[in-house]
């Protein structure tokens, strides 16, 4: 049995869950825009979850992961990128959003699924510019967790600020 894997599964798959919920009620004009000056629209928040497991999995498998879903999920073109910023120009469906981040949540769970509770200690060391860093897997799939609820405070909160919460 692979009980602490199972449970990682669980838990990505109701944190996912209670953020779609949370930001199901809004129309694709309003996942598209501004919920506060300066802030970057919910849909580019839901797409950059996307692109944080496509780029943890690659770290975890030393897998490549598609270039056509890094395309769809404007992999550093929206939320915070490291270069020339590209993000879309007209409001994607909200099917897109579902899509991709769905797409990018199979490719996870799936690599975690021909995982074995043992693996979660294995050392996973990184390259980097100003030199290594060594963690565990189990570290990776926490952070992808623990990422998501932070981006979710913020992402309800920015809602309320908006105006745009569920309640209303």
């Amino acid at each position: 049995m692979n009980d602490r894997l199972e449970l990682i599964k669980y838990m990505l798959e109701d944190i996912r869950k209670v953020t779609l919920s949370g930001v199901s009620h809004l129309s694709k004009e309003q996942l598209f825009q501004e919920p506060v000056k300066g802030e970057y629209p919910i849909g580019a928040y839901l797409l950059h979850f996307a692109e944080c497991e496509i780029s943890w999995l690659e770290i975890l498998s030393g897998i490549p992961q598609p270039e056509d879903l890094k395309k769809r999920a404007f992999y550093d073109k929206w939320f915070d990128p490291s270069g020339i910023p590209d993000p879309p120009s007209l409001p994607p469906e909200i099917s897109y959003y579902l899509d991709v981040t769905g797409e990018a949540r199979k490719n996870l769970t799936d690599y975690i699924s021909g995982m074995k509770d043992s693996e979660l200690e294995e050392n996973i060391t990184m390259k980097r510019r100003n030199g290594d860093n060594t963690l565990q897997k189990k570290w990776i799939l926490y952070h992808l967790i623990e990422h998501e609820a932070h981006h979710r405070g913020q992402m309800f909160m920015l809602l309320r600020m908006a105006g745009m919460n569920k309640n209303k």
